[in-house]
């Protein structure tokens, strides 16, 4: 409360008084003064304006904005998003790729470029913001409740980011960066660097007395990433199935397999970024806009793994010794000898190209008091990857010495040398069929729409104008995979070559050793047989999706005075969608596969929502948002992909079947948000915010009646009726989710006058849900995907006289994610909480400097070296948790310039 008061205290610092920025806010249809007329730089022009972005909007939302021209306070976009209160990122492949809001994974959160929604290169709708160079994005809102007028929203929130517009720039502009990279684990394996580049340029200008604007700006990343990997396979007492392993104790539970590799992967991405932008006058303004990239990853991986239970190879493996460790009142085997192991020695190499483009134009026509607009786009994400694992191992069984520990970490095992060119053999040692596995796969998503809306200005006290409008929007993906097996001559095994062998890599971090190491590729053409072999899972993984969309809105926005201290603004609208959808798939049927098509559904959706914002003019304020939201389901659930058949009994026959399910409706919510805020100063605030989801409908894996019409073979017994029931994911029972927000923005200078340039920004959330994604009456320890309760982040920081420093950190608690598995499959795993350290240094030279323009920075991300742990059950069913994977990524060290002119 006494916040203002010590800003007025503060009289020499370079902040406006407290008053002042109080002033900034809406008070009167006729008086505005915005924060922009506040000349900061850096971390506070990011942190002011996003405050202003967040205080006027009528939503509830949270903003990231750019510290200058193609520079925004972190050097990803999921790291700059995943700071926001109630956001967090999730790690895949040791860097930030998706964004979690609230609680919910990537798959219920929508993502619009420039207010279009985008499509994605993953298997489903969650947008992998790896994608977008932060150096080419000038803004980012995050909208956490619904607003009519706002087309392709998610149930979680909707991520809105923004290029630049060059209209809104003063004079020409033209920045400069580069950034070099490394990582501290070094070269791990051949094949990867350990060393990179970032660059980037922008050119902002404006012509013809102001009326014509252009942007173009190009980003070049060359990004190294590391990798330190094991985990244990699973977990259990098999002797109470009947299968004793030798010295283990009949009551303990032991560990039935485990790995560890390394990664080392080279990331390549291009992107660009252009704009013209044309307003010759009050009555037109028109926008056209592009964005493409190109993103390319080559990944190298080297390891070891095997398999320990007593099944496999007729009981080849057994415990010679045995120590075990009381754990939560069971003994478990954590040291001993494992006796006739035979571990598959990988060497994989995974390709992966990207290729995602959008394009809109925009135009606006003012006549009176009517703005007619009309908006066309389209965007298009192409995905193609290749991956490919081979198989080497020495002969016969190995006796090894081990030391498994139960908290998270690596373990030890004490193989022999399997490096040594004249004792490893190229060979199935596990016994998988093959002596190499590649799959090949294309992936292309197309999303194509139209937008007319139109807004009246009206003289009215308390609707100040209306909007209505209509988007169309055509969305395809289509998926193809072709699975071949790689097999040596005879499925002898085969030394290989020492001249086509490379430096042996090392596993000693897990007690390991060194492995052979070699090019996988190279070796193809020259030792395997290589054709193709699908089952019946990998035909099904060739499907394709068509939607079309039909969305028309309407909105009022209300703009009116409570008596002379409260001015209420804010709109209440709703949308009305039709959704048409149809899905092509592979059938698996008795006589052989068979293609499915056009499969689908037709439905309709009426989504209210209204959102109030009321202003005591003097920095408060409180909103209150309720709504109906949906969020369309998963697009590979919705792949019309089955396997069908018959049965028969009693002398009936009857359909069956499991797969994907076209005919999938969204999930669906109730909403009701509250926020309470209080603005002091140009970039401070604090807000305390709520928020309730009741989800009238959920996805769970579910056996339904099914219309097998279009499913048709030769069968002995005809169905009399095309009625059957298929386990296939369908709309059930929901449940809610329900939260708190805590964020704060405080400059130094507030409190004191010796704290002028300290900053800091803070906020925590608290997230529970009582779903259970695997239905009613599923596993009690399962949660929904990406649900932590505790999420947090906190930044201190330090900007003055050009020196500028800041140190961040991200906690968020233990959760559920959902990960990419073995052969493309998708697999849920229980991630531990994470908290993890970046830290930035900077120095901008003075105007008065001969190097004026000129900053350099330093940056540390992933100071801590936090690794990835994930835990999994026992499989006896007693409810223990042991550790599962254990992998670090190492820290990234970025030095760099850049030049502003």
């Amino acid at each position: 409360m006494a916040l203002p008061a010590l800003a007025q205290q503060a009289g020499n610092t370079d902040q406006p008084p407290a008053n002042q920025a109080q002033s900034a806010k809406p008070k009167a249809k006729d008086s505005t003064t915005t924060l922009d007329k506040v000349e900061v730089v850096g971390i506070r022009r990011s942190i002011a304006t996003s405050v202003e972005t967040k205080n006027e909007s009528a939503s509830i939302v949270e903003a990231v904005s750019s510290e200058d021209i193609g520079k925004l306070p972190d050097i990803s976009i999921a790291d700059a998003i995943s700071r926001l209160p109630g956001l967090t990122m999730q790690r895949v492949d040791g860097h930030g790729q998706v964004i979690h809001i609230r609680g919910m994974s990537e798959q219920f959160a929508g993502t619009l470029l420039n207010g279009r929604e985008q499509v994605s290169t993953g298997d489903s709708r969650g947008v992998e913001f790896d994608q977008y160079p932060a150096e080419l994005i000038n803004s980012v809102t995050v909208y956490k409740t619904p607003d009519a007028s706002l087309v392709g929203q998610g149930l979680s929130g909707t991520v809105n980011m923004q290029t630049v517009r060059p209209l809104d720039v003063q004079g020409r502009k033209i920045v400069v960066s580069g950034q070099g990279e490394r990582n501290s684990f070094g070269n791990i394996t051949p094949g990867g660097h350990d060393s990179g580049y970032r660059m980037s340029a922008s050119y902002i200008d404006q012509f013809a007395n102001n009326t014509i604007g252009v942007a173009i700006g190009v980003a070049r990343l060359n990004a190294p990433f590391q990798e330190k990997h094991y985990k244990s396979w699973w977990w259990a007492n098999t002797t109470l199935w009947g299968a004793p392993q030798g010295a283990k104790p009949d009551n303990a539970i032991a560990l039935q397999g485990a790995e560890a590799w390394v990664k080392s992967r080279d990331s390549n991405r291009d992107g660009v970024m252009a704009v013209l932008e044309f307003k010759p006058n009050d009555s037109w303004h028109s926008v056209l806009d592009a964005y493409h990239s190109k993103f390319s990853q080559s990944e190298w991986m080297r390891g070891a793994m095997w398999t320990n239970d007593p099944w496999w190879n007729n009981g080849a493996v057994t415990y010679t010794s045995a120590n075990t460790t009381n754990y939560n009142g069971t003994p478990v085997v954590t040291s001993g000898t494992l006796s006739g192991i035979q571990p598959v020695i990988r060497n994989d190499n995974n390709l992966r190209d990207d290729s995602l483009s959008a394009f809109g134009w925009n135009n606006e026509f003012k006549t009176g008091a009517f703005t007619f607009a009309a908006d066309l786009s389209y965007s298009r994400a192409i995905r193609d990857q290749s991956t490919l694992e081979t198989y080497a191992g020495m002969l016969g069984g190995l006796n090894v010495d081990f030391n498994i520990p139960l908290t998270p970490g690596y373990a030890h095992y004490g193989l022999p040398d399997l490096s040594s060119p004249t004792t490893v053999y190229l060979r199935d040692a596990q016994g998988w069929g093959h002596d190499g596995r590649m799959e090949d796969s294309r992936q292309v998503d197309t999303l194509k729409a139209f937008r007319l809306s139109m807004n009246q200005a009206l003289d009215n006290n308390f609707i100040s104008s209306y909007d209505i409008g209509y988007n169309y929007s055509r969305r395809s993906k289509n998926k193809q995979a072709s699975v071949y097996f790689a097999d040596l001559p005879g499925r002898t095994p085969m030394l290989v070559d020492p001249s086509l062998l490379q430096s042996p890599t090392d596993l000693g971090f897990a007690g390991m050793g060194k492995v052979l190491t070699y090019d996988p590729r190279a070796l193809l053409s020259r030792y395997y047989h290589v054709y193709l072999s699908e089952t019946n899972d990998d035909l099904q993984k060739d499907y394709g999706i068509l939607e079309d969309i039909g969305t028309f809105y309407a909105k009022a926005n209300i703009d009116t005075s409570l008596g002379s201290n409260v001015q209420l603004r804010g709109n209440i609208g709703f949308q009305y969608i039709h959704t048409n959808q149809k899905s092509n798939g592979v059938g698996i049927t008795p006589t052989g596969p068979a293609d499915v098509n056009g499969v689908g559904a037709s439905y309709n959706d009426v989504l209210p929502s209204l959102n109030l914002v009321f202003d005591f003019n003097n920095g408060w304020n409180l909103r209150f948002g309720a709504a109906k939201e949906q969020m369309r389901p998963r697009i590979n659930d919705m792949g019309a992909y089955a396997n069908v058949g018959v049965n028969v009994g009693n002398g009936v026959a009857q359909w069956s079947g499991s797969g994907g399910n076209p005919r999938l409706e969204p999930f669906r919510a109730n909403s009701v948000d509250l926020s309470v805020e209080k603005y002091f100063g140009p970039a401070s605030y604090v807000a305390l915010a709520a928020f309730y989801k009741d989800l009238q409908s959920y996805v769970y894996t579910s056996t339904i009646p099914w219309d097998f019409t279009g499913y048709e073979f030769d069968t002995p017994v005809p169905p009399q009726s095309n009625i059957g029931t298929f386990s296939t994911p369908a709309n059930g029972k929901g449940g809610y989710m329900r939260g708190a927000e805590f964020s704060l923005a405080l400059e130094g200078a507030l409190l004191h006058r010796v704290l002028n340039g300290f900053g800091m920004l803070a906020n925590v959330s608290y997230t529970e849900s009582s779903i259970d994604p695997d239905g009613p009456g599923g596993s009690s320890t399962d949660t929904i995907p990406g649900l932590s309760k505790i999420v947090a982040n906190a930044t201190v920081y330090y900007e003055r006289n050009g020196f500028s420093a800041r140190l961040s950190e991200r906690f968020r608690d233990p959760y559920r994610g959902e990960y990419s598995y073995i052969f493309g499959q998708r697999s849920y795993r229980y991630t531990r909480n994470e908290r993890t350290l970046d830290m930035q240094i900077g120095y901008d030279f003075a105007d008065a400097s001969r190097l004026r323009g000129l900053s350099l920075l330093f940056q540390i991300n992933n100071l801590n070296n936090e690794p990835f742990r994930t835990t999994v059950s026992d499989s006896n069913g007693l409810g223990l948790f042991f550790p599962e994977e254990y992998t670090e990524y190492g820290r990234q060290y970025l030095i760099g310039a850049r030049y502003s002119f």
